[in-house]
């Protein structure tokens, strides 16, 4: 993790405004994604039911991806992440930089598992939580 951590702080201002920039258009958006698939296939097979993200939603993972902002660790085993996921009264102000995409990590591998985790997180405004609180984070640093 300690790697992680030299490579957030190597991080310009401009490379966190590129998530930061989101902020806006992630608060104003209504829909994040949709299920599709589950329709009959001309040979008869069911297409199986899938998540298509809407732009936002892939220019987000993108720009987290491009950052390298979601850290390698074992997410899965991750307790406490869950616990601030679920904690909706929780102020995001107070947890760590390596916390905050910590939890990137574990909602967008979360997402490869749970087809929708990660439009869900969009929708009901953690994602904006994380985005906030990283952005009031680095700039007081």
């Amino acid at each position: 993790m300690q790697d992680f951590l030299l490579h957030i702080n190597k991080l310009t201002k401009s490379d966190w405004n590129k998530l930061f920039d989101l902020k806006d258009e992630i608060k104003s958006t209504k829909k994040f994604g949709e299920f599709k698939g589950g329709d009959k296939l001309p040979n008869g097979d069911l297409q199986m039911p899938y998540f298509a993200w809407a732009d936002i939603t892939i220019r987000l993972f993108n720009i987290v991806k491009e950052l390298n902002i979601a850290p390698k660790f074992d997410w899965t085993n991750w307790i406490e992440g869950k616990e601030i996921i679920n904690n909706k009264e929780l102020d995001y102000n107070c947890l760590e930089i390596e916390t905050l995409c910590k939890l990137f990590t574990l909602i967008i591998r979360n997402d490869r598992f749970n087809d929708g985790f990660l439009v869900h997180n969009l929708q009901n405004g953690t994602i904006f939580k994380i985005i906030k609180a990283l952005e009031f984070k680095i700039s007081n640093k």
